[in-house]
C-alpha cells in the first residue's frame, strides 16, 4: 500500500515501485520517445562510445568541468526526441511519489518527484518530508513536454532494447507502448538486474523541472555500517537527501 505525506499545498502519494540509477543519473522522458533511447554504448575495449547517448546525456550533466543537478538532452535519428537526466549522486535506488494539486485533474497526476536518500526510507519518513514541503524553495533547471501522458523513468545507462527481447524496432516500440498501459506503474525489468526504470501515468502536457536538496549531518558521506550501527533516532530529521519535482505548468508544445 501506499504511504501519503500531506503538505499545505499538495499530497504526494509515494509509489511502491523504486529506480536504480547504477550511478549516472536517471533518464525522464515521454514514453513515447524511449523506444529510440540508446542508453550506453561501449567499444570492444570497453571505452564508453562518446556519441552514445549516455555519454551525451553525462556530457550534458557535467560540462566543463562543472556539474548540474539536471540537464536536457536531445536523442532520436534527428535529435528529435528531449529528456530530462537527473544526477543522483552516485549508485541509487530512487523512490518516486506522485501528486494531483488541489482542483487539478480527477484522472492524472500533474505533480511527481524522484528522491534519492542516504538512509533506507523504511526507517524514517524524514527524507520524505523534506522532499515534499520543499516547493518553493528549489533550483528551476527547464521543462519537460510529456505529451502522451506516459513518463519514462529509469537509469540513463539502460538502452530500450535491454528492456526486452525485440525482433525489430516496431516490435520495441510496440511493446514499451503496452507497458504504459499497466495501473499502477510497473518496475522495468533487466536479466540479473531488477527495478531500473518505471513508467507512470500522468497528466499530458508540459512540466516545469526544479532540483531540491538537503544537505544534512548525517547519511550521504557515512558507509553503509555507519547507517546501521548509528544511535541516532531515525525519526530526526537531519538526513540528507536530494530530489528533481516535474510539476504541470501547460498543454503540450509541439516539441517531443
Amino acid at each position: 500500500m501506499n504511504t501519503e505525506e500531506s503538505t499545505s499545498q499538495t499530497p504526494y502519494r509515494w509509489e511502491s515501485v523504486k529506480v536504480g540509477s547504477l550511478g549516472g543519473g536517471l533518464l525522464v522522458c515521454d514514453v513515447t520517445a524511449f523506444s529510440d533511447w540508446g542508453g550506453a554504448v561501449y567499444d570492444r575495449d570497453f571505452e564508453l562510445d562518446p556519441g552514445c547517448d549516455y555519454a551525451r546525456a553525462w556530457s550534458a550533466l557535467h560540462p566543463e568541468d562543472d556539474e548540474l543537478e539536471a540537464a536536457s538532452v536531445r536523442f532520436g535519428h534527428q535529435e528529435e526526441h528531449t529528456g530530462l537526466v537527473w544526477e543522483t549522486d552516485g549508485d541509487a535506488s530512487a523512490e518516486i511519489a506522485c501528486a494531483r494539486t488541489p482542483g487539478g485533474p480527477d484522472t492524472d497526476d500533474d505533480s511527481f518527484l524522484i528522491m534519492r536518500a542516504w538512509i533506507p526510507t523504511d526507517r524514517t519518513p524524514a527524507p520524505r518530508r523534506h522532499a515534499a514541503r520543499a516547493v518553493g524553495d528549489e533550483q528551476c533547471v527547464g521543462q519537460l513536454n510529456l505529451r502522451s501522458g506516459r513518463a519514462v523513468v529509469v537509469g540513463a545507462a539502460v538502452s530500450a532494447d535491454e528492456t526486452g527481447s525485440y525482433a525489430t524496432p516496431r516490435e520495441r516500440e510496440a511493446a514499451i507502448q503496452a507497458l504504459a498501459r499497466f495501473r499502477p506503474p510497473i518496475q522495468l525489468n533487466l536479466d540479473g538486474q531488477r527495478g531500473l526504470g518505471t513508467v507512470l501515468w500522468v497528466k499530458p502536457g508540459t512540466y516545469r523541472v526544479t532540483c531540491g536538496w538537503h544537505e544534512g549531518t548525517r547519511g550521504r558521506y557515512m558507509t553503509e555500517d555507519e547507517i546501521k550501527e548509528t544511535t541516532v533516532s531515525y525519526a530526526d530529521d537531519d538526513w540528507s537527501c536530494r530530489w528533481v519535482r516535474f510539476t504541470w505548468s501547460g498543454e503540450s508544445t509541439a516539441v517531443k
